[in-house]
């Protein structure tokens, strides 16, 4: 699929415009209930999974039993955790399973979890699966329902569901064409109208700056933004125009993905640390990029992309293979 690279979107993400898309008002179940300011924890693949697909089809409880509570360490309260409808299309109530033992494991640990339902960022090198402009120019979104519907019946009303964030980095308006941007649009409208319909949970999406969080703010019950950043003192500047947006929605803000890569471990420690510092000084909630080492693109040296301070640096784990904390990573131990 054609997508915005991380490094683009950093290109345009500073100078914000207001020039919203008038989308349909979102209500705020449930909402009060959280204190998105406090919310700290990651993204988490687990190590084995190379492909969002194979993270369900291929679900090995004893690695998530390992790896899972090597965020307590860094006083974590909620886990990212990406979905897949393409596992579902795979191995039917199967996924559904696996999900719920997921679920027993972050518990039991006291952790929250804000499932992502589907993803439209992709890498060209070392694609991990989801949703493609062919699936959204066919114009028949229904084949999306019977997973969702599934997810919502058994899920919809879990209390270690913190908040449902529907589409991980959806395009528009950055898709090349404009009929894939209304395409995008429109499908995930209907998908949140769906989810609303069938769950008290707050919904957000997992947009990444500017434009593309104005876009689907009118949809969403608490904002999403993923800022990454390239120097000193550049998570201010993105904090402040986006805490703009949230105002003139009058919504809370919260980041489910920063902390750009380097194979320098001590250069990304610097710049994570600048990083969180800011968000926390923001009264920020922040899901940072990524919890630990796997096969998923950009938790290993090999698997790179070009989400870096350096091209083709895009390595991001906080702890290593064997559960130490990456080096230049410790500041963050609490």
């Amino acid at each position: 699929m054609e997508t915005v690279s991380r490094r683009q979107f950093l290109a345009v993400s500073g100078a914000v415009s207001l020039g919203a898309v008038t989308l349909a008002a979102a209500s705020t179940p449930e909402e009060g209930r959280i204190d998105y300011g406090k919310i700290r924890g990651f993204n988490y693949q687990p190590s084995y999974g190379g492909t969002l697909q194979y993270i369900w089809t291929g679900f090995d409880r004893k690695v998530w039993e390992r790896e899972v509570p090597w965020c307590k360490r860094f006083g974590a309260n909620m886990l990212r955790v990406w979905l897949d409808w393409q596992a579902y299309l795979a191995v039917g109530d199967a996924f559904l399973d696996s999900l719920a033992q997921a679920l027993d494991v972050l518990g039991k640990h006291d952790l929250q979890v804000m499932p992502v339902l589907f993803n439209r960022w992709n890498d060209a090198r070392y694609p991990h699966g989801g949703v493609g402009d062919r699936d959204l120019l066919s114009g028949d979104v229904s084949k999306f329902w019977p997973y969702l519907d599934a997810l919502m019946q058994r899920f919809g009303s879990d209390p270690r569901v913190a908040v449902w964030d529907l589409c991980n980095e959806p395009q528009a308006p950055w898709n090349k064409f404009g009929e894939l941007n209304d395409a995008e649009t429109r499908w995930l409208g209907a998908a949140i109208e769906r989810t609303r319909a069938a769950t008290k949970k707050p919904i957000t999406v997992g947009t990444m700056g500017g434009d593309n969080v104005e876009r689907f703010a009118g949809l969403v019950d608490v904002i999403s933004f993923h800022p990454y950043t390239d120097r000193i003192g550049h998570m201010d500047e993105l904090c402040d125009a986006h805490l703009k947006i949230a105002a003139k929605h009058g919504k809370p803000l919260i980041c489910t993905e920063t902390c750009r890569g380097s194979f320098d471990d001590q250069e990304r420690g610097r710049q994570a640390r600048d990083d969180v510092e800011s968000l926390e000084r923001h009264g920020i909630g922040w899901l940072l990029w990524q919890l630990c080492e796997g096969r998923f693109v950009t938790g290993n040296r090999e698997r790179t992309d070009d989400n870096a301070l350096h091209p083709g640096q895009g390595y991001m784990p906080f702890v290593l293979a064997d559960g130490t904390t990456r080096p230049g990573h410790e500041w963050l131990e609490r």
